[in-house]
């Protein structure tokens, strides 16, 4: 690990202005999967199977997972049910000891009760991601003690091994690779083996584009890559015959905006690319309303008046606030979008 790395915190906010501006459906307009309560939303749907968690219900867990990795449901902009799932069954950072201990029991039992289970290990495996953060902190990294670090450490091992008992499981699961790549930045993979790792990973699902947020953050120069590195990857990947187009480099470049106080002037990522990839976004996820909103506050970064005029007044009181952080923000360039 290079000690002289940022904070984790920093990454959480680009993931969490992911989840927000790109990642979280608002209610209505979920696709369904056999066996799902008509209408459920994004929320509904994290807390039904993240009580069926809390309360040790193994067998129904079980089987919303493997028809979610089966049907590669998703819902109304694009965020995969599957990464909803694992996603929902954290620990919150703040929760004391005790209550991480309870949720490592919890996995443990999932496992004794389903050995044979991919989504019982990936769970694990991703909870002793977290946990490893957890013991890290959210401080530099010359601040983090040396047990800090010890645990840091013994957490994403854990994290591996876990993961290569699971390698062989059937069916496989587009998670495993994605919370591999979280141990891969842990653990300062090199960038070929990283490279490998994605290659293998766009190779079994080239539409889970969690892979392309995952692999952003790794190229970002506080961590393993250099300036320009992860915007020239997210365009390659837009041209991926078998991929999602141009929707992913937006959905990068959405993600990445968090480390930046200007995301096109600070880095080199396109503006013209970024509305190309949310133009088709709009055309796959009509119903959603997060996806234009994270759009029109783009637009207002790029300076773009036009596009940002246009989608403030197609929305109007259905623009979500989440992507500026606060409502004076949004009132402001709504304020300047729509300007004579």
């Amino acid at each position: 690990m290079k000690r002289n790395r940022r904070t984790f915190c920093l990454l959480a906010v680009a993931l969490c202005v992911c989840l927000q501006g790109c990642d979280r459906a608002p209610s209505g307009g979920e696709a369904q999967s056999a066996g799902e309560p008509p209408g459920e939303t994004t929320d509904q749907y994290r807390v039904r199977v993240r009580n069926l968690y809390n309360r040790s219900q193994f067998d129904a867990l079980e089987a919303i997972a493997n028809d979610a990795r089966a049907t590669k449901a998703h819902f109304a902009n694009g965020s995969w049910k599957l990464f909803q799932i694992y996603n929902c069954l954290g620990c919150r950072d703040e929760e004391p000891e005790e209550m991480w201990q309870l949720h490592d029991r919890i996995h443990k039992a999932w496992i004794a009760a389903k050995p044979n289970s991919i989504t019982a290990r990936v769970a694990h495996a991703d909870f002793f991601t977290t946990y490893a953060w957890h013991a890290r902190g959210n401080d530099y990294a010359d601040k983090v003690t040396p047990e800090g670090w010890r645990q840091f450490e013994e957490r994403l091992q854990q994290a591996r091994e876990t993961l290569e008992k699971a390698r062989e499981l059937q069916p496989k699961c587009p998670m495993w690779w994605r919370v591999q790549m979280t141990v891969a930045l842990g653990q300062s993979w090199s960038r070929a083996d990283y490279d490998a790792l994605f290659d293998e990973a766009k190779k079994f699902e080239p539409t889970f584009w969690s892979y392309d947020l995952a692999r952003a953050n790794y190229l970002l120069p506080r961590w393993h890559g250099k300036p320009g590195e992860w915007e020239a990857a997210a365009e390659a990947e837009a041209q991926r015959p078998d991929g999602l187009g141009w929707e992913t480099y937006a959905r990068v470049v959405a993600a990445q905006r968090g480390y930046y106080a200007d995301i096109f002037r600070n880095t080199k990522a396109s503006w013209p690319r970024t509305r190309e990839g949310f133009e088709l976004m709009r055309q796959r996820y009509p119903d959603d309303f997060g996806i234009p909103s994270t759009y029109c506050r783009l637009a207002c970064v790029a300076e773009d008046q036009d596009t940002a005029k246009k989608l403030f007044t197609e929305l109007g009181t259905r623009m979500q606030a989440g992507p500026w952080g606060d409502a004076r923000a949004l009132a402001r360039d709504r304020a300047w979008a729509l300007q004579k």
